[in-house]
């Protein structure tokens, strides 16, 4: 279990030139995520052919087509060409993950059903996000939008909007769950430890370990990752 990295990343803070910080890596699946920054007037490129990759621009703004993004989401399958998108202003911080790799049978013809399918470029503010019901008198919510999925369904990632206040409950999940938190905040709880987790921090929760999450007062916006076969 990974509790948060206190000195992770600051938001609005840009990590200097075209630089890559680790932030978890895993043999098994295998898998790595990572935070990069994309210099002004740079482009966005694939670090690997053979994997899938999710992207999630979560500081500074991309142009691509004469449109300009900000907090969006895409996932690549091995050998898809990045959209051509290029970064303005002082640049880009994008949180980014890579998983497997590309299965070959025995006519040399690529396999693809234990990835995802492509997703078109998400804009989270045109994403169906759907209600979480309120568990308690005075609850002030949150909501959840699905960004992608295998066709088992056994690896998933969604979008959680916190809002202020809120809290969930201890409860554990039958898979592997990492999340990394994008903006806002508030303390997560594994077990009989509770820690700060803020803007920058990923957490990878093992399948049945018990956890629960306040929300702080500027809410939290998180990127949650659902994995089987299990990370470890």
């Amino acid at each position: 279990m990974t509790k948060p990295s206190a000195l992770t990343y600051h938001r609005k803070t840009l990590l200097p030139g075209r630089q890559k910080k680790l932030l978890f890596e895993s043999a098994h699946l295998p898998i790595q995520c990572w935070l990069e920054h994309l210099s002004p007037k740079s482009s966005l490129e694939r670090c690997s052919q053979d994997a899938w990759e999710e992207v999630l621009l979560i500081e500074g703004q991309l142009l691509c087509e004469r449109r300009v993004y900000k907090d969006i989401y895409l996932c690549l399958p091995p050998h898809q060409t990045a959209p051509a998108f290029c970064t303005l202003g002082s640049g880009a911080v994008l949180f980014r993950t890579a998983f497997g790799g590309e299965h070959r049978n025995a006519d040399n013809c690529g396999q693809v059903a234990d990835g995802k399918a492509p997703a078109e470029v998400a804009d989270f503010e045109r994403l169906v996000w759907n209600e979480i019901p309120a568990r308690r008198a005075g609850d002030p919510g949150g909501r959840v939008a699905e960004l992608s999925k295998n066709t088992a369904q056994t690896r998933i990632t969604s979008l959680m909007d916190c809002h202020p206040g809120w809290i969930l409950d201890e409860h554990d999940h039958p898979s592997d769950v990492l999340t990394f938190c994008i903006r806002g905040g508030g303390i997560l709880g594994i077990k009989e430890e509770s820690y700060a987790y803020q803007a920058g921090h990923l957490v990878v929760i093992p399948a049945g370990v018990r956890h629960r999450f306040a929300a702080g007062d500027e809410g939290a916006l998180l990127i949650v990752f659902v994995f089987e076969p299990f990370l470890r």
